[in-house]
């Protein structure tokens, strides 16, 4: 690891004597191969005003499933409107951190040797596993100004936990269909305990990928984040901007009766823009605001279904456990289905949407923990596990088109080549329209000469 973390730094270091590779500025360009790897390539966007001779900020962005254009393309309004440089990588995925990292490594050394990079600019962002993977290489560089971490906090590894010494800012981003929704909250809480500068964003959505707007907050708040340390000329028009954004935000809250996020952007003009509007003023209001009846209300409510997320989710997680340790279902799934059912009946259609959104949280992440266990235990041929979790995949989620995905990997791993089909087959029928994935994953390439593959991806 110290190894790795030292070409990093040497690339930087190098940063200055680099040859120049020529790639049109304002055009998403794919598929850029990575020095001393044959196999590893990397999409790019260069900004409009980039200009060889200029240092210029840069963003390092992982996609779960290595797509470097999928990756970028929610950054390049944001990328425009500030000038970053975006790098997205084609290779690394969700898996283990060590060979990720080495891919990273050589992806840094090829990047530096080609583009004028500002080296106390540099950013990582990622989605899912690739935000873990993000965070980690600022957790272990020392490099990083700045992680948009997007639908997951840090790895699970005490390794790779932030500490106090971190000097890094951090954007959270998370759907509030999000079935990490609530890890994020706790990221941002322990980012508040190690002092570690951190903003938190939520938008209308699941487990995906931000929209480009939501980018142009993030990127915002880093560029302010630059301002105050010092690392970039204050924009007096940029901060003005900002500035009204957020009161636009308190004040719309506020008018909607969400008085918990009023309470939140009123917290941050406070803290950032003392000098853009009186703070006693805005103190005195957010005094008054936490003592309405309404505001003591929602924030009991919202812990309320904070805790009972908790408590539904540590049930789940330790029922998975004991039923993967007995390799079965001691109730042939009645408890599953009995939970499905729950939170379909009773929390779904509850009244309030803090409760419907729960709900929906907590059936993405029964699906998601035995979808990626699924994974893992065909990378790792563990058939007997492979069984229980496909098992269970059809009682949590029987309609999903990813459950026939999962299925017809299994079958196309063991060489049963018409189970695989008649799983594809009715993947498609439900609604799957990533025909690329389904090209590229690694268990169909056998299929891909077969005659009846082609036409099925054909017909849909």
């Amino acid at each position: 690891m110290k190894r790795l973390l030292f070409s990093f730094f040497l690339c930087i270091y190098l940063n200055g004597v680099s040859q120049q590779l020529k790639i049109n500025e304002g055009v998403l360009t794919d598929s850029i191969p990575v020095q001393g790897a044959a196999d590893e390539t990397f999409a790019t966007y260069l900004p409009s005003s980039y200009q060889v001779s200029q240092k210029a900020p840069i963003i390092f962005i992982f996609d779960p499933a290595g797509r470097g254009k999928t990756g970028l393309l929610p950054f390049i309004e944001a990328a425009e409107e500030y000038g970053y440089i975006l790098i997205c990588s084609n290779n690394t995925k969700n898996g283990p951190y060590g060979p990720n990292l080495e891919i990273t490594d050589r992806l840094f050394k090829s990047v530096f040797a080609k583009f004028t990079v500002d080296s106390n600019r540099i950013y990582t962002a990622g989605f899912s596993g690739g935000s873990r993977l993000a965070g980690t290489i600022a957790v272990l560089s020392g490099a990083i100004q700045g992680v948009i971490a997007c639908g997951a906090g840090f790895a699970q590894y005490p390794l790779y936990f932030p500490n106090k010494n971190n000097r890094f800012s951090y954007v959270g981003i998370v759907g509030d269909k999000d079935m990490n929704f609530r890890e994020m909250q706790k990221t941002e809480d322990w980012l508040v305990s190690l002092k570690i500068p951190n903003e938190r964003i939520v938008f209308n959505g699941e487990h995906q990928w931000p929209p480009s707007e939501v980018m142009l907050r993030a990127l915002g708040w880093l560029e302010e984040e630059a301002f105050r340390k010092g690392v970039k000329e204050v924009n007096s028009e940029l901060r003005s901007k900002n500035f009204k954004d957020v009161l636009v935000k308190a004040q719309y809250y506020e008018s909607e009766g969400q008085l918990v996020e009023a309470s939140r952007e009123l917290s941050r003009m406070i803290e950032y823009y003392p000098d853009l509007i009186s703070s006693d003023s805005l103190e005195k209001r957010l005094r008054k605001l936490k003592r309405e009846k309404r505001y003591r209300k929602e924030k009991t409510r919202l812990a309320k279904v904070a805790m009972l997320e908790d408590t539904l989710n540590y049930k789940t997680k330790e029922r998975f456990a004991l039923e993967l340790s007995m390799g079965e279902s001691p109730d042939a799934f009645e408890w599953w289905e009995n939970t499905v059912k729950e939170l379909k009946e009773k929390y779904a259609s509850h009244e309030e949407p803090e409760y419907q959104l729960m709900a929906y949280r907590l059936q993405r992440h029964l699906f998601a923990m035995a979808g990626e266990s699924m994974d893992s235990f065909l990378r790792e041929n563990k058939v007997k596990e492979q069984e229980y979790a496909e098992k269970l995949l059809l009682v949590i989620a029987p309609d999903s088109p990813f459950t026939y995905y999962q299925l017809a990997r299994k079958y196309a791993a063991w060489k049963k080549y018409p189970s695989a089909l008649k799983h594809l087959e009715k993947m498609m029928q439900l609604g799957w329209t990533d025909k690329n994935l389904v090209k590229n994953t690694s268990e169909f390439q056998n299929l891909k000469t077969l005659k009846e593959f082609n036409e099925l991806l054909e017909r849909y």
